[in-house]
């Protein structure tokens, strides 16, 4: 009873979720640049909340713009107006009993009767909305091989999908990424779907690039993002972008080399080697999220360029934010039109969302001086044809 709930629920959100999403979003094909005018926006927050947030998720109804905030400290994600720059509401979801949710890692907003928490790090899957109430419970076994629903709204966003009555997630091979071989990931795909009325899990087609991992292991993670009826796959460690259909089936690799990476990518590091390991994590050239403006009908693919690094005090500010990074500009079809090099110290690219304006970076880093603890602001980024 509560699966065919669950389903309801699931189809009457994604047709709100449908009407919701900007269409006829522009075909842009010329070269771009990222611009901006210095336009922040700030929203207001409590003692309680930081201004660096483990999760965002940009959402847009019949009433407005809104921005969800994931605070785990409090398990609870604030609803922000954007219109406004004010809290709507709070919503606080209980650790155990009859609507217990365990702890949330991520989620994913479908409409506001349709939340997907994902727990961690027993990978505890629930269907909640904005009253906290827990509407059903999903319980599901990983395929051998890979881990639990891997949803995090702030480090390589992959945001699920729903279609046809599943939830499409990003999983991780139930390995070490420091200990992967070629022969070990042949087999190892990057999603799986599960049916919400049967609870049934099905491995999806798309797996990691041929010899990935050939020259030495590397790490594993990758974004995810759907454009229409297509999956776009960006790794941690490859310049090529990948295009799938909805079932994972490879249509297209897409050649989208960052201008301030080097070719090749390092490798894990003897890991016993404290200083190594961490510049390796932390330092070293990488690609992370990827974003897709469909008012624009762009992508986004950041790029972290290797720095270097002295002592580990340097490693722990970069653990969490980074000197420099660029934000590449791609079109539909993954040309690149456009990259902006952002100045060091300035922007906390974990917390970046696209809205109707445009891109929008969050200035929490602690060394921009226009950064306030009692505020999460963004700085709007939009695109400007070059000349």
């Amino acid at each position: 009873m509560k699966n065919y709930r669950a389903l309801l629920w699931i189809i009457s959100g994604g047709l709100l979720f449908l009407q919701s999403c900007g269409t006829g979003s522009d075909n842009i094909t010329t070269p771009q640049e990222l611009v901006t005018d210095g336009e922040v926006l700030s929203l207001q927050i409590d003692s309680q909340t930081s201004n660096v947030s483990d999760g965002l998720f940009a959402y847009e109804d019949k009433n407005g713009s809104w921005l969800f905030n994931l605070n785990m400290s409090n398990n609870e994600i604030q609803l922000y107006n954007l219109d406004s720059g004010r809290m709507h509401k709070r919503i606080v979801f209980d650790l155990e009993g009859p609507n217990g949710v365990g702890f949330v890692q991520g989620f994913f907003v479908q409409s506001m009767d349709s939340i997907f928490l994902f727990g961690f790090p027993g990978g505890e899957l629930h269907l909640s909305d904005t009253t906290a109430k827990v509407i059903s419970k999903i319980n599901y076994e990983p395929p051998a091989g890979h881990d639990f629903a891997f949803v995090h709204n702030a480090y390589f966003v992959s945001d699920p999908v729903v279609s046809k009555g599943k939830l499409l997630v990003k999983t991780r091979p139930d390995m070490r990424a420091s200990e992967v071989t070629s022969a070990y990931l042949s087999d190892k795909k990057l999603t799986y779907s599960i049916d919400l009325s049967t609870e049934e899990v099905t491995l999806s087609k798309m797996g990691y690039p041929e010899n990935y991992v050939s020259e030495g292991a590397k790490l594993l993670d990758f974004s995810m993002v759907r454009a229409e009826d297509k999956l776009v796959y960006s790794f941690v460690a490859d310049h090529n972008l990948y295009v799938s259909d909805m079932e994972g089936e490879v249509l297209s690799v897409v050649p989208a080399k960052s201008q301030y990476l080097e070719q090749t990518f390092q490798s894990f590091p003897d890991i016993t080697d404290r200083m190594a390991l961490q510049s390796y994590l932390f330092a070293s050239d990488r690609y992370e999220r990827l974003l897709y403006d469909s008012y624009r009908g762009v992508f986004y693919r950041f790029v972290f360029p290797k720095v270097e690094v002295e002592n580990e005090e340097e490693i722990n500010q970069l653990r969490r934010f980074p000197r420099k990074f660029s934000v590449m500009i791609l079109d539909k079809d993954l040309n690149i039109l456009g990259e902006k090099l952002m100045p060091e110290n300035t922007y906390y690219p974990g917390n970046s969302f696209v809205g109707e304006e445009g891109l929008y970076i969050s200035i929490s880093h602690p060394d921009n001086p226009k950064n306030k603890e009692d505020l999460v602001s963004f700085e709007v980024f939009k695109l400007r044809e070059l000349e």
